[in-house]
């Protein structure tokens, strides 16, 4: 699963290396304005908006707007007309191996690969290409099952829910819980697509890596997700990113997401995924935590789940 990680900063850093045609919006507090020409109706800027270079911008009062360009960000105050072309030309280029550097990467790439379904579908199948070598046997055809990629990596010691993919096919699933060399340590009968175990009272050691497959009758399986049980103050020391200045200057709302974006980085794929849904929950129609969320869950094996959250009717 490491190779798993490393295949996601590279993507970043790679799909970045293109400098953007456009500057994206982070925050806005009050009101702030883009203009895509001279004499153009004022359009209310929101987070995850993309502004083409050749427009113009302006706050009201003593709003502020933070922008995003080439993974540097603008603070753009006053009611002062200033053209984006400007702004990104003035914008310095951030160190993309830096931890500052790679978020904003990721926030470039979400904004830009999840704003149409087809593009989530590209994301979705050249990132699982870049990182399907991370996990033993994904590509190999008799694995017929598909586990939903959640739960690899760091688990916390605590009720997590196991997830599949339905499949065609009679019967109902066996889920296997197994040591690294091949132990059963937990083997149950399920109907449904999901199952949901309390880690901690099954006392696995803290030091060792478990895996965990699913079959159905004699030939249906998947192939083995790897995890380990990872507590709490080590996530917390992971993920510790008080000593990053840009860190410290942000919105409560992108110390969250930069939270989610570094427990992602520490393979702690079902924290992360939590930290998302709670960051939604206090804002269900802020676009930029949409796209950020969706663009994670394509790289989680989840398109079909990406492309409802950002397109679904029923939202």
């Amino acid at each position: 699963m490491r190779a798993f990680t490393l295949a996601i900063c590279c993507l970043f850093l790679q799909q970045n290396s293109i400098a953007q045609n456009e500057i994206i919006v982070l925050h806005v507090s009050g009101q702030a304005f883009y203009y895509e020409r001279t004499g153009a109706k004022p359009i209310s800027m929101y987070p995850g908006m993309g502004l083409a270079l050749k427009g113009k911008v302006r706050c009201k009062g003593a709003s502020t707007a933070k922008l995003l360009y080439n993974g540097s960000t603008i603070i753009v105050s006053g009611g002062k007309y200033r053209d984006v072309e400007e702004l990104a030309r003035a914008a310095g280029a951030a160190s993309q191996m830096s931890f500052t550097g790679r978020f904003f990467s990721f926030v470039t790439e979400s904004v830009r690969e999840e704003n149409s379904q087809e593009n989530i579908k590209k994301y979705h199948r050249k990132h699982m290409g870049k990182t399907s070598g991370g996990i033993k046997g994904y590509a190999k055809p008799e694995y017929t099952l598909k586990p939903l990629l959640l739960t690899a990596g760091k688990l916390p010691s605590a009720q997590i829910v196991f997830r599949w993919r339905d499949s065609i096919g009679e019967g109902p699933y066996t889920f296997h819980l197994i040591t690294m060399d091949e132990k059963p340590v937990a083997q149950l009968i399920v109907r449904d697509t999901a199952i949901t175990l309390d880690l901690d009272k099954l006392a696995l050691n803290l030091d060792e890596k478990y895996s965990w497959y699913i079959s159905r009758g004699d030939t249906a399986k998947s192939y083995q997700l790897i995890f380990e049980i990872c507590p709490t103050s080590v996530v917390e020391r992971l993920t510790d990113l008080t000593h990053e200045p840009t860190f410290l200057e942000a919105s409560p709302e992108e110390k969250q997401l930069m939270i989610a974006f570094r427990l992602e980085e520490e393979q702690c794929f079902y924290d992360a995924n939590d930290a998302y849904q709670r960051l939604l929950a206090t804002a269900p129609n802020n676009l930029l935590l949409r796209r950020m969320y969706a663009a994670f869950l394509a790289r989680m094996d989840m398109a079909p789940e990406a492309s409802s959250l950002l397109f679904s009717t029923n939202k």
